[in-house]
């Protein structure tokens, strides 16, 4: 019962430093950045409340359920930095926002006070976040963790990336794309991928088709059965499907998957 306190303790301390760190950000001068950094809090918001709902569904103990909104919570803190220092959301023309999150963290009074076992596991899981896999090797609470965040983060992606399409199929805010161009070019390295039943590379990503088809081919990487029925229900696939122009090959992908998707309820 202690050990719950503790962590509620630093759950309440957590959301209070994400509001204080990111209210600058909020009131920047240039008005779409400050929206889009709203996006960025806001994200962290729900993935921490979806990393909640699956260890919820997964039946952990309470204790672990706190931690995993905790990890959920602080997971993004980097983007903040990263966007204000390099103008993109894009890792690979910036920085690996995992590894500044952790530095940010590393220097916060909340999260020092967890103790060295905690902070190591709530690290590991968020720099495992954002990697395009991870080894089922490593412990099994730092796997467990981390499998909760990417899906948990994965299903907010979704779900803000369809919320910001706009009628012409492009996106509200560009940068959420990483600015990529608007042609109908689909690269052949995105549909291998998907056809292999893998997800995507960001390297191959070249126009805003190929990232709709990368996030649409996220679902290869989803962890467990309650991510599966919350994608379903939201139909966040097939409502990026439906943005895109009708080729062979995006149709084609588009099939392959949702006949994946289809039989994760069936195994």
């Amino acid at each position: 019962m202690e050990e719950l306190t503790i962590v509620k303790e630093h759950l309440v301390a957590a959301r209070d430093f994400l509001e204080k760190y990111t209210a600058g950000f909020l009131n920047h001068p240039d008005r779409e950045i400050g929206d889009l950094m709203a996006l960025r809090k806001e994200h962290s918001l729900r993935v921490s409340k979806l990393s909640g709902q699956i260890a919820t569904n997964l039946m952990l103990e309470e204790e672990d359920i706190l931690l995993a909104e905790l990890i959920g919570l602080v997971h993004d803190l980097g983007r903040f930095e990263q966007f204000q220092k390099y103008q993109t959301f894009d890792d690979e023309k910036s920085a690996n926002h995992a590894e500044l999150t952790v530095a940010l963290l590393s220097e916060q009074a909340f999260f020092t006070a967890l103790g060295e076992e905690k902070q190591q596991l709530i690290s590991q899981a968020i720099l495992n976040h954002n990697k395009d896999g991870i080894s089922l090797k490593d412990d099994k609470l730092v796997v467990s963790y981390s499998q909760i965040l990417r899906d948990a983060d994965k299903l907010d992606i979704w779900d803000y990336c369809v919320s910001n399409l706009k009628r012409d199929g492009n996106f509200k805010y560009s940068a959420i794309s990483f600015n990529l161009p608007a042609t109908g070019l689909v690269n052949d390295n995105i549909i291998r991928s998907i056809k292999s039943q893998k997800p995507a590379k960001r390297k191959d990503m070249h126009s805003v088709n190929d990232f709709k088809l990368m996030l649409m081919s996220m679902v290869f990487d989803l962890n467990f059965r309650v991510s599966f029925h919350l994608l379903s229900e939201k139909q966040w696939i097939k409502k990026l499907y439906e943005s895109m122009s009708k080729k062979d090959v995006v149709i084609d992908a588009y099939r392959e998957l949702r006949l994946y998707t289809e039989n994760k309820f069936v195994v």
